[in-house]
């Protein structure tokens, strides 16, 4: 376990140089330009900036035309649980450990066994700790600095993440007994839930789609196997399409992920860039139909 861990972290570290290093030439090169050439290669066909009809096409045209700047401070992992406070109360925040400017900040003994590791300024940085005993804690801190030092707009090119200050914060273990915990994805188009992406289990990603009403929806994203109707509708459900409600209305387009556990409700993050645009359906029409909801300013 300890090595298999251990190979990880030296993963994460050498992507986190890589990619900063690639950094100095992704741009000034025209960002258009290259928006234009990834999009092909995943979607495989040419994204349209003027006449854009798909979701997928739309986020690119919000990354190049769109005032993601104003998005900062709500795609900023720590900064955004103030704005969650005020909109609808404390309870329904992941209890927080600590947030930290520098790696080297963190005091690990003072640390419970398990929690989560977030770095607030970028996607899919993350670390689980489920026993903090089998982690080399050495390594493991060389992995978080790096992320801190890399400014993720320059990796992706998304500009809610320009601007945030690389921190991470460490958030309480959510776990459930039952293993039955599942994460709730939101689209939300003008303050409006439309369709729902739920993660099954969160390692193997098992992804399923569903509308308002909780027709599984045939679709999947990224090559995944299509499932549908595996997920019971949960029993809060009115008060996550209220809490998303709430929590959207100020947006042309977010993502609110939500986690459901043990009967309680916790907001995950908000997203405004969607996978980056770069998701590809399993079928274009779906892209189509996630992307007719959101009206470009």
């Amino acid at each position: 376990m300890a090595g298999k861990f251990k190979n990880l972290l030296i993963k994460i570290i050498n992507i986190s140089i890589n990619l900063k290093n690639q950094s100095r030439f992704l741009f000034p090169f025209t960002h258009k330009r290259f928006i234009k050439k990834r999009f092909l290669k995943h979607h495989g066909y040419n994204v349209s900036f003027d006449n854009p009809t798909t979701l997928s096409e739309k986020i690119q045209w919000i990354k190049l035309y769109g005032s993601l700047e104003k998005h900062t401070k709500y795609a900023d992992k720590y900064e955004v649980r103030n704005y969650v406070k005020k909109k609808i109360g404390k309870d329904y925040l992941i209890p927080l450990i600590g947030v930290y400017k520098s790696a080297y900040e963190i005091n690990v003994d003072s640390l419970p066994e398990k929690f989560v590791i977030k770095a607030t300024h970028g996607s899919g940085w993350n670390m689980i700790v489920k026993d903090k005993s089998n982690v080399d804690w050495f390594l493991a801190k060389k992995g978080i600095e790096k992320w801190i030092n890399t400014n993720y707009y320059y990796i992706s090119g998304e500009k809610n993440y320009k601007n945030i200050e690389g921190r991470v914060v460490i958030e309480q273990l959510l776990e459930d007994p039952a293993q039955d915990m599942k994460e709730y994805k939101f689209y939300c188009y003008h303050g409006q839930p439309q369709f729902i992406m739920v993660v099954s289990d969160p390692e193997l990603r098992h992804l399923e789609f569903y509308d308002l009403n909780w027709n599984g929806l045939n679709m999947n994203i990224n090559d995944q196997p299509i499932t549908m109707n595996s997920v019971k509708k949960p029993y809060h459900y009115n008060e996550m399409l209220g809490i998303c409600c709430k929590l959207s209305n100020e947006f042309a387009f977010v993502r609110v992920d939500l986690y459901y556990n043990q009967g309680k409700i916790y907001v995950g993050e908000l997203t405004f860039t969607s996978c980056n645009g770069f998701a590809k359906f399993s079928d274009i029409e779906f892209d189509r139909l996630f992307g007719k909801h959101l009206i470009l300013l």
